[in-house]
């Protein structure tokens, strides 16, 4: 015989669709919960283990930067020597391989609360995207302060970026080739400044992240972290981090390592151009943040408290995930009071409250008083699958928004009056965060409302997604009464013990297969090919003058003001044929284009010696000519501007 009390079809059929994503990733979690044990399950910590990668990588990069030197030009051998001391390079492996760490759990983060539906919160949505952007920023700033081939290749590909934006000149991009660290030794320092800074700005966006949380896991629990850092600290030593040759080893950055953690938006600069990637990285930022908007989730409604029956406990306000009760006056009385804006319907404030002050819509109405008393009457979550009830048990069967929602006193007042046993099925890691830590800290009478000593905590038992069957169920019936109703405890079907070396083990080997993509070789220069690059700044000559006539005398200029400068046209020929392959015109800079210009051209060329001609249009006897300029594979040719002749740079 078996009896129900459920919502509506509709109601289930919506919880249905809402609680698949949480099942599927509990079932697939247990699988490490039988290793580590629920409690301390890696893939529940997400964020929290996120936090504290971040910290690692903090606190190991103060570290290192005692031993390290601004100045770009000794930069590369200061690394290089931290790495050659064994504790020092040990810190720096930690430096790099967590911050790399932390770029993957940031993604597992955002793809499980995208699989769950967990995004609901706007503030909390937007500011992780938000955090992942500036890690992003932080990882490459990085990789800049190394100075080795991976920087220049950074610095050139970040330059080339940003030189479709006005304020930017692609001639930068030319100086970090040809290592002008006079021009680039301003970003270096840019570099190094946003490196520190951005990781301050880091912990302002993580508290805005769980602004909204009550009592939120910023850290895993100790023995989580310590497994982290032990398999950290593994792979540092057995694959220490090594850096590229240095930046001046060569102009062209061609012989490279790539971290694709950090570095992975830049491959896209290998396939699309300047333009279409911005088009790119502002499109997915976009869509990013409007997910919510897209994949819109409904959210339960919000409780209801009677404030006649409120006695300002204060439970429901402390018990409350996500902040939405506070204890406010009102007339001359502490009451509860809802935020509803901030409630969203787990209903756990229900559990805390032995007054019954509170109500839901989605809280089903106890039946308390049978005329037949039941074998057991379960509970079960609202995100738990529609359990399976076995045919020869009478079971009274009642579906509650969360398993925090259940009171121990209703609880009581079933076993007293209308069934043998109480069961509760819950989530392993409650979709609302704290509803079965509440649980089971109420029935093992540890927290507030207590289930009372005067009854056996042996006829409860809480069973987890992945540990209820109803076989189970029919041998827990079955299970005889404690001889001692004070000593009886409650029973939990759980992954309760975890195996603390093969935790770490398990750690490592999934550490150790972010190694791979954390040094690739990607080339996006061919050491096959003849490159030719044109870059320094140009001032032409003056095309109109303004004289000023008005104001003070002794406030006027002694002699006129340029008003507007000559364009230039850059010909590219080649030496033998004077076949034109290049040819460009550029524009002085300024409103009043009066300010010099960057001369900027980057070429791929078949010939072997080429002429450079550089005329200003509004003076074509202005010339600056370089002739039988020879082309080289692998390094690249650069053309500058040097006691104003053009000449081929030496390396």
């Amino acid at each position: 015989m078996k009896k129900q009390t459920n919502n509506s079809p509709k109601e289930n059929q919506q919880e249905k669709q809402l609680s698949y994503g949480h099942q599927m990733f509990q079932r697939f979690s247990s699988l490490m919960g039988k290793i580590y044990s629920t409690e301390l399950n890696p893939l529940y910590y997400l964020g929290g283990i996120t936090i504290f990668l971040f910290t690692v990588a903090c606190i190991s990069g103060i570290y290192i930067f005692i031993f390290y030197n601004i100045n770009p030009r000794l930069a590369w051998d200061s690394v290089n020597n931290m790495s050659a001391n064994f504790f020092n390079g040990w810190m720096r492996s930690i430096h790099r391989y967590s911050s790399d760490l932390l770029v993957i759990f940031i993604l597992l983060h955002l793809l499980h609360t995208l699989f769950t539906s967990k995004f609901k919160r706007l503030v909390s949505w937007i500011s992780g995207i938000i955090s992942f952007l500036i890690v992003i920023t932080i990882g490459v700033t990085g990789f800049i302060l190394v100075w080795d081939q991976k920087a220049k290749l950074a610095g050139y590909l970040t330059a080339k970026l940003f030189s479709s934006l006005p304020i930017f000149d692609p001639s930068i991009a030319g100086a970090f080739l040809l290592n002008d660290l006079n021009t680039v030794g301003g970003f270096f320092k840019v570099a190094l400044f946003g490196h520190i800074v951005l990781s301050l700005v880091t912990v302002i966006v993580i508290w805005i992240h769980i602004l909204r949380l009550s009592k939120p896991k910023i850290f895993p629990p100790k023995k989580l972290m310590i497994y982290v850092f032990i398999a950290l600290g593994i792979i540092s030593i057995v694959v220490p981090v090594q850096s590229d040759p240095p930046a001046q080893a060569s102009n062209l950055p061609i012989q490279t390592t790539f971290d694709w953690y950090y570095y992975f938006g830049y491959y896209l600069m290998k396939i699309f151009t300047v333009n279409q990637n911005w088009l790119i990285l502002i499109g997915s930022g976009i869509i990013l943040c409007i997910i919510p908007y897209i994949i819109k989730r409904k959210n339960n409604p919000p409780v209801y408290i009677d404030l006649e029956k409120c006695d300002a406990c204060n439970l429901c306000s402390y018990d409350c995930p996500f902040e939405a009760i506070d204890m406010l006056t009102v007339n001359g009385k502490r009451k509860a009071i809802l935020s509803p804006d901030k409630c969203v319907g787990c209903a756990i404030c229900i559990g805390s409250c032995d007054e019954h002050a509170i109500s839901h819509p989605h809280f089903p109405q106890l039946a308390l008083q049978l005329q037949e008393k039941a074998d057991v009457t379960l509970f079960s979550c609202s995100y738990f699958p529609e359990p399976e009830i076995p045919n020869e048990l009478n079971v009274v069967h009642y579906r509650v928004p969360c398993s925090g929602s259940v009171m121990p006193r209703d609880v009581q007042e079933i076993l007293e009056n209308n069934s043998k046993k109480v069961a509760i099925l819950s989530c392993e890691d409650c979709y609302y965060r704290l509803g079965k830590t509440w649980t089971t800290e109420r029935f093992l009478r540890k927290r507030p409302p207590t289930f009372s000593k005067k009854y056996d905590a042996s006829k409860l038992k809480l069973f987890t997604l992945t540990q209820y069957t109803k076989e189970k169920l029919v041998s827990f019936f079955q299970e005889p009464e404690a001889a001692d109703k004070m000593k009886a405890k409650f029973n939990i079907a759980d992954h309760l013990k975890g195996n603390h070396i093969l935790s770490v083990i398990i750690m490592t080997l999934f550490f150790a297969l972010m190694l791979p993509l954390s040094s690739t070789t990607v080339r996006f220069f061919n050491p096959a090919e003849k490159m030719l690059i044109v870059n320094f700044k140009y001032i032409s000559s003056p095309q109109e003058y303004e004289q000023q006539s008005t104001g003070a005398v002794h406030m006027r200029a002694l002699n006129p003001v340029v008003k507007k400068r000559s364009t230039v046209k850059l010909k590219i020929s080649s030496s033998s044929d004077k076949k034109v392959l290049f040819e460009k015109e550029f524009t002085p800079r300024g409103l009043r284009h009066d300010i010099a210009m960057f001369i900027y051209s980057q070429l791929v060329l078949e010939q072997d010696l080429v002429d450079v001609q550089l005329v200003e249009t509004a003076f074509p006897d202005k010339q600056l000519n370089i002739s039988n300029v020879q082309l080289k594979k692998g390094d690249g040719t650069f053309v500058i501007l040097k006691d104003g002749k053009l000449v081929v740079a030496e390396h």
